[in-house]
């Protein structure tokens, strides 16, 4: 039995159904007909508009759009110093480049800044601006923060400052008093669309300007819708389809060069944006200055481009270091918080940097599910700063705004958060946290849920389909690539791949259907041929050499069957991250090391997931004892033993029978001097002449006088086979026939047998 790690959440589509003649206008085949309607898209107006990318709302009605327009225009007129005031993420760095860009075409004297994570932080900061008016600024434009900076612009407003504010973050309870406010979701304007990134309110900007932008800006603003993890609805997905079209039509030079480093050189689709262009533009600000990325978009000479990306490589791949050091030390610390029952995960350490803790988090959250806080303590400081990661059922800004005492400063939203506190509240706070989360599992199920669009059978799997589903792209947030349920399909081959074999690669069903799961390679060793079982995952097209074919990527899987998993050979090691869900059986005379450790036989004081058969039974009756008690797990059988008697076998009666027969005619038997001769008169091994007189002992046959074996003249008559012994001898190489020497289907067939006794 293998247990999902989520709770699969089937779509339910009795209320969104597509006519038939819907379904025949748009030429839908019944697996687009479905997932189509797990997303409540069933119009003729919903579809024709997804298809066709049909979502654009006039730049006009955001809020202030006009006054800024204004104001920016008089800057132009006057030669005015213009500063764009940007932030340090992908988002950040694509909004600034958009702005910058616009206002030298526009022929403007304008001046770019991005703050440091580590020095300056978040947003508006009150030294850089002073500094901007000090230097002789007299317009500053915000873009993708502002909004929360009420001081810092009311400071230069008070000085004859005008800002402007371009934004898409939550609104707080009142608004900066800004110039002018350019935000889809300003509480006194009806912009239709409230969840534009960054870079997607810095275009709109931008267009209202220009009389043609440049389609770079399209490009820019995909990256930044896709990289800042916005809502992929609505307008969003008529900027990213654009984008991801300039993108692949006329690649602009930073991101060519950008792309070269990474060694890319395929279609760019929104995974493109998602796993290699934008985890790179954000490198450079968790670690350095960000203002390397932004030069790097602003340049179109390619010599200079090819140099900045390669220094943006550089950041990338220390970045990938530093997040594997530290999530290495994170994830046993994690590890042992949740041994100890922890229903939240503080994880503190000094010299841990800073700026990749978030993703650290994220990581832990994903393997643990369990709202996540990681700290780096800085004794120079005397506090420490991080960042938390949470589960959808736990509003991690809520459940720290209860803990505001302990906490210096923080904010965020539902699913993260960023803090600083001093270093003695670090435990309080985790008790405090881990309290809350304590009383909230007992009332709400911590699980984690995986929404399902569409159960489908296994010949719904190929290439046609698949690339007919692609016409939905692009995927994102609230518009997930398309997830399905295969039921009981069967392993033809298990597999692990890559470095330390730490992927699963399985062949499925009848259509030998490949499918891969990363960072499972582990279930390899768990999946057996033809076990039958049910999974969750995407579709997608595998080429290879030119030759197209369907490919599964699994999300989640589970097996409610039995499993009997064979672990006799040396090279097989068992290990598992939870123990208390783990029984292991040994035999009787070992000490037990904890209290799930049971002897054979004995009776399991709780059910468990896994049943792992650690040494070889005393007897078969003791194995068949504790089978009774099992139902569908998984079963590991170990069964280390010393050594095997079963090819030594068991000597004949006959052999009994000359032996004894020998020594009474003898009277005597020296076995040191005599043995071997004895041996070969009986025709039998050493160690059958041991057990024999061994044999003989038991049953008070022989005795020792002076050294030597003689006949004991007080015995009485008893069968050879009442000896215990012998009797031993037989069980024992009865259980090693069985459990160490038999075809292992067999071996199965026999442990289902007697567990179905039960």
């Amino acid at each position: 039995m293998i247990k999902p790690k989520y709770n699969w959440l089937l779509s339910e589509t009795n209320d969104n159904q597509i006519t038939d003649d819907i379904a025949q206008q748009f030429k839908l085949t019944p697996i687009m007909k479905q997932v189509l309607e797990s997303k409540a898209i069933t119009t003729a107006e919903e579809i024709e508009r997804l298809l066709k990318g049909q979502f654009v709302h006039d730049p006009a009605t955001m809020s202030d759009m006009t006054k800024a327009v204004e104001r920016i225009n008089q800057a132009l007129d006057r030669n005015e110093t213009i500063l764009v005031y940007g932030d340090y993420d992908a988002d950040g760095v694509t909004s600034t480049t958009i702005l910058v860009k616009t206002l030298r075409e526009l022929g403007a004297h304008v001046g770019w800044y991005i703050p440091n994570r580590f020095s300056e932080g978040y947003g508006p900061n009150e030294l850089a601006f002073q500094n901007a008016v000090d230097e002789g600024v007299s317009l500053i434009i915000t873009v993708d923060n502002g909004i929360q900076g009420h001081d810092e612009i009311k400071l230069v407003q008070d000085q004859g400052v005008d800002v402007i504010v371009t934004d898409h973050h939550e609104i707080g309870p009142t608004l900066p008093e800004a110039y002018a406010i350019v935000h889809p979701m300003h509480p006194d304007y009806d912009y239709p669309f409230k969840y534009l990134c960054g870079a997607g309110v810095a275009y709109k900007l931008a267009q209202t300007l220009l009389d043609n932008p440049p389609s770079y800006f399209k490009a820019l603003v995909a990256i930044g819708t896709i990289a800042d993890l916005v809502s992929m609805t609505d307008e969003n997905r008529t900027l990213v389809k654009e984008g991801l079209a300039v993108l692949n039509q006329h690649l602009p030079v930073p991101i060519k060069a950008l792309l070269e480093q990474a060694g890319f050189d395929q279609t760019i689709t929104e995974e493109t944006i998602g796993f290699i262009i934008g985890p790179r533009l954000n490198a450079v600000g968790r670690l350095e200055d960000a203002s390397l990325a932004a030069e790097l978009l602003m340049t179109d000479e390619m010599e200079e481009a090819q140099f900045l990306a390669e220094q943006v490589e550089y950041f990338n791949n220390e970045r990938k270091d530093i997040v594997q050091s530290i999530a290495e030390q994170a994830m046993a610390m994690a590890q042992e918080q949740v041994g100890q029952g922890s229903k939240f995960l503080l994880l503190a350490q000094q010299d841990w940097h800073e700026g990749v803790l978030g993703i650290v988090a994220s990581r832990v959250v994903e393997t643990y599910h369990l709202p996540t806080l990681i700290l780096n303590i800085d004794e120079s400081q005397n506090h420490a700063k991080g960042s938390a990661r949470s589960i959808d059922q736990v509003s991690m800004f809520e459940i720290l705004s209860e803990q505001s005492d302990l906490i210096t400063k923080f904010g965020g939203h539902h699913m993260a958060a960023g803090m600083t506190l001093p270093i003695e509240n670090i435990e309080p706070l985790h008790q405090a946290l881990d309290q809350t989360m304590q009383a909230l599992a007992k009332q709400v199920s911590l699980v984690p849920t995986k929404k399902v669009d569409v159960e489908i059978a296994e010949s719904d799997i190929s290439v046609n389909n698949i690339r007919d589903l692609q016409k939905l792209r692009p995927f994102g947030t609230d518009f997930a690539m398309p997830c399905f349920k295969l039921s009981d399909i069967n392993v033809i081959q298990a597999k692990g791949i890559g470095q330390e074999k730490r992927h699963l690669k399985l062949t499925l069903g009848a259509d030998r259907l490949q499918a891969l799961y990363w960072q499972h390679g582990q279930l390899a060793s768990e999946l057996g041929e033809s076990q039958p079982l049910d999974l969750i995952g995407t579709l997608e097209i595998n080429e290879w050499n030119g030759h197209q074919s369907p490919q599964v990527m699994i999300q989640d899987l589970a097996s409610n069957q039995l499993q009997i998993l064979d672990y006799r050979s040396k090279n097989k090691h068992i290990s598992f991250e939870n123990s208390n869900e783990v029984a292991y059986i040994i035999r009787s005379e070992q000490d037990k090391p904890s209290e799930h450790h049971y002897y054979y036989g004995e009776t399991f004081q709780q059910p468990y997931e896994k049943y792992v058969m650690m040494e070889l039974p005393e007897t078969l009756s003791a194995m068949q004892q504790t089978l009774k008690q099992i139902n569908n797990a998984q079963i590991y059988l170990v069964l280390t033993h010393q050594h095997s008697v079963y090819f030594e076998g068991i000597p004949k009666m006959e052999s009994f029978k000359a032996c004894y027969k020998a020594i009474y005619q003898k009277g005597n038997l020296n076995l040191a001097s005599e043995g071997m001769q004895l041996c070969e008169y009986l025709r039998i091994k050493p160690d059958h002449l041991k057990f024999i007189l061994r044999v003989f002992y038991d049953l008070d046959f022989i005795k020792n006088e002076e050294d030597l074996i003689v006949i004991n003249p007080d015995s009485t008559t008893k069968a050879i086979d009442s000896s215990s012994l012998y009797q031993a001898r037989q069980s024992r190489i009865e259980v090693e026939q069985l459990l160490l020497y038999e075809d292992f289907n067999k071996l199965k067939s026999w442990i289902k047998a007697e567990m179905n006794n039960n």
